[in-house]
């Protein structure tokens, strides 16, 4: 039985990852979070249509650790991410990206084992009210910004 493939929870949900830290917006309810290093590349991972077995795999090269560890790490972090709506399940595997390259552009990075720190998915309410006046929820596939 193929593994679940996950997509971001578009449009409701975006997202962009910089300097090896991703940050998501949940435009419907105006919390903000961010992933450290290790989240990120679980996060960049999941998104592009990798299987989470791939991505664990990939985890465990970037940090050295052990297969059933980083399962259990891609696995504790996508069920956070689902619960928060964040992804859901895609409809095809590649919904997102290429998976080849995600897992490629992942291994580039990497030449040596980094340092290992737990994914940590931590959340931000604190601007869920201006995030919330912004005309950004009234996009469609018009454009910006649609008026009724």
């Amino acid at each position: 039985m193929p593994e679940k493939r996950y997509r971001i929870n578009t449009p409701h949900v975006v997202a962009e990852t910089l300097d090896g830290e991703a940050t998501i917006v949940d435009l419907d309810s105006g919390t903000y979070y961010a992933l450290n290093e290790s989240g990120s590349l679980i996060w960049d991972g999941l998104i592009a249509g990798s299987a989470p077995s791939q991505v664990a795999e990939e985890l465990t090269r970037t940090y050295a650790l052990d297969s059933g560890g980083a399962g259990r790490a891609v696995d504790e972090l996508m069920g956070r991410l689902v619960e928060a709506k964040l992804i859901v399940e895609a409809a095809e595997s590649r919904q997102n990206g290429d998976e080849a390259t995600a897992v490629a552009g992942a291994s580039s990075r990497n030449s040596s084992p980094r340092q290992y720190a737990a994914p940590e998915l931590s959340t931000y309410t604190d601007m869920q009210e201006l995030l919330l006046l912004d005309p950004i929820h009234e996009v469609d596939e018009s454009g910006w910004p649609s008026q009724p």
